[in-house]
């Protein structure tokens, strides 16, 4: 016969309170958890070539209604201050320098300022009209110069604001240097005076001019 197991009493089991089955800690799990990934968007610029345009427009909109500029609106534009020609201030100072050695040989230092000789070039003029010598060629050509001078300096003093010479000085600083090239020309084949340094120095200054007219930078026409 078979032999019967003694059963062992059941021991109580106590329970525990609620309360302190919240307090007990969880078991770390046994694999790693993958928590729910965080989808966050990134911006990126598509690619382009250097052919390519980078801003596209629409042609037919206008540049007011693009920018906001209403086409009723008044706009003061204010006026460009004019600068003073260069040209014009050295045209009007060697203009007086002729002027200048052109009568004072007159009054002081006719040995540097005589046109023929000791004789200035006023003193020649003023011998002409008085001995109504009109067929003096070499007198009115040293008479031509001083006075294309003084038109050379008074279109220069007018015209100063504007760039560049005018053409009126530049015809007449031609005609000064013609003329005082001319009547060196015919003392010197006449071969009875002497060329003085006054006639020189205008002809030196009459170039001068000449090349500050024709050099000279004109304002552009609109």
């Amino acid at each position: 016969m078979a032999k019967k197991k003694n059963k062992q009493p059941e021991l109580p089991v106590e329970e525990t309170p609620v309360e302190e089955k919240k307090q007990q800690p969880v078991s770390s799990p046994a694999k790693v958890v993958q928590l729910t990934p965080i989808i966050q968007p990134i911006a990126f610029v598509p690619y382009s070539t250097q052919e390519q345009e980078l801003y596209m427009y629409d042609e037919e909109v206008e540049e007011n209604e693009d920018y906001g500029i209403d086409e009723e609106e008044d706009y003061v534009e204010v006026p460009k201050k004019k600068k003073v020609s260069a040209a014009a201030i050295f045209l009007s100072i060697f203009g007086l320098l002729i002027i200048a050695v052109y009568v004072l040989g007159k009054f002081f230092a006719a040995d540097y300022l005589g046109v023929i000789g000791t004789t200035s070039g006023l003193d020649l003029t003023i011998n002409m009209i008085q001995d109504q010598a009109f067929t003096d060629i070499t007198a009115i050509l040293i008479t031509v110069i001083p006075v294309c001078a003084v038109i050379v300096l008074l279109s220069s003093l007018i015209r100063i604001m504007h760039k560049g010479a005018c053409v009126v000085a530049m015809i007449f600083a031609f005609f000064g240097i013609a003329a005082a090239l001319a009547a060196i020309l015919l003392i010197v084949l006449d071969g009875t005076e002497d060329i003085g340094y006054g006639l020189y120095i205008m002809a030196a200054l009459s170039l001068i001019n000449l090349l500050i007219a024709l050099l000279s930078k004109r304002e552009e026409k609109a």
